[in-house]
């Protein structure tokens, strides 16, 4: 399934990559390894809509959604997972909704089972035709507290792009925003966000359609909201393209496909040299991404060549630091940042 005007932006640890043939998809098998193909909340939410309302779905692509759904149908041997981006449909204000998981599962459930002529003739009633094929086990806590660490400083990160950009994003100005992204995330956050050191290229480089993603251009009331949602963008794109950091969390040995409709966020994952380096020993959260993509109109290669050195040694000075999450300090950062960006609270 390559991309193209009937189907969603895929990629995998490997960068842009088409969702596999039936020969790739024997061949992970034999090795033990599950492929699984991610869907974003987006995706998640397309496919809600088509089973509660059939035709009648508003704001849809259908070509999208039938185009995966006949994927699904050629392709039996390989499934798709609304996990990640079910923790972030899910979650309002630090509190996981149960009842909402459950039903936005077995809709999602109900869409890869249901036969495609079927789907595709919308002769269906999902509060008719439903089967409860099992029931999702009782979550004794809260599951945001085992991922909130990740997503408080991938805010945090995120924060303080738009607050360097707030100072100009002129060309003048790009490789001293850039300099001084890398130096806080290692001397104030301690920890470097591959992710987000991404994106920062492209929106200190000059592709100002990644502006719209730190909410650069929203009113003030809309600031944060848009901050969180690609906050949980760049937090469940980043686990789901890459088998370490899934067999660290599932404990399952899985080739990662990510499906979404945002475009933005496909090109920050799209052109990867190298995907992952661990920052700290033993922590599955942070990293950095080695760059051979030149598209960015405020940077030279000479500069590009300069900055992955300067990564390269950051690493290797920080190889055996041991990283610790630490809640107050980055709380503050957050409150210091919010406030220069004059972010509006969504209470």
């Amino acid at each position: 399934m390559k991309k193209g005007i009937l189907s969603y932006s895929c990629f995998s640890e490997k960068g842009e990559e088409a969702l596999p043939s039936d020969a790739f998809i024997n061949k992970f098998h034999q090795q033990d390894i599950e492929p699984i193909i991610f869907l974003d909340s987006c995706v998640c939410l397309h496919i809600v809509k088509v089973i509660d309302f059939e035709k009648f779905a508003k704001n849809v692509d259908f070509a999208r959604i039938i185009a995966l759904k006949e994927y699904l149908e050629r392709h039996p041997n390989i499934k798709i997972s609304p996990f990640f981006a079910l923790l972030e449909l899910c979650s309002q204000k630090g509190e996981f909704d149960k009842e909402k998981l459950q039903d936005f599962k077995l809709r999602i459930d109900f869409f890869e089972q249901i036969p495609l002529k079927i789907f595709k003739s919308f002769k269906y009633d999902f509060r008719r035709d439903v089967f409860v094929f099992r029931n999702i086990p009782d979550l004794k806590k809260n599951p945001l507290s085992i991922v909130n660490p990740v997503l408080k400083n991938n805010y945090c990160a995120l924060l303080k792009i738009r607050s360097i950009s707030l100072n100009g994003l002129t060309k003048d100005k790009a490789e001293k925003n850039l300099n001084e992204f890398i130096d806080w995330l290692i001397n104030d956050l301690e920890i470097f966000r591959g992710a987000e050191y991404k994106l920062a290229m492209h929106v200190f480089g000059g592709n100002t359609a990644f502006r719209k993603m730190i909410g650069l251009d929203c009113k003030p009331a809309e600031v944060k909201r848009k901050l969180i949602g690609t906050t949980w963008d760049l937090f469940h794109s980043k686990f789901t393209a890459n088998s370490f950091r899934l067999f660290q969390v599932l404990k399952r040995n899985i080739y990662p496909y990510f499906l979404t409709s945002d475009s933005n966020l496909f090109k920050i994952f799209q052109n990867l040299s190298l995907t992952v380096i661990k920052d700290g020993r033993d922590d599955i959260v942070s990293s950095f991404l080695l760059t051979s993509d030149f598209s960015y109109p405020h940077f030279d290669e000479s500069f590009i060549n300069r900055n992955n050195e300067k990564l390269i040694t950051a690493f290797v000075d920080r190889c055996n630091l041991k990283y610790s999450f630490d809640a107050m300090k980055v709380n503050k950062l957050i409150n210091e940042l919010e406030l220069q960006n004059g972010v509006v609270s969504l209470d």
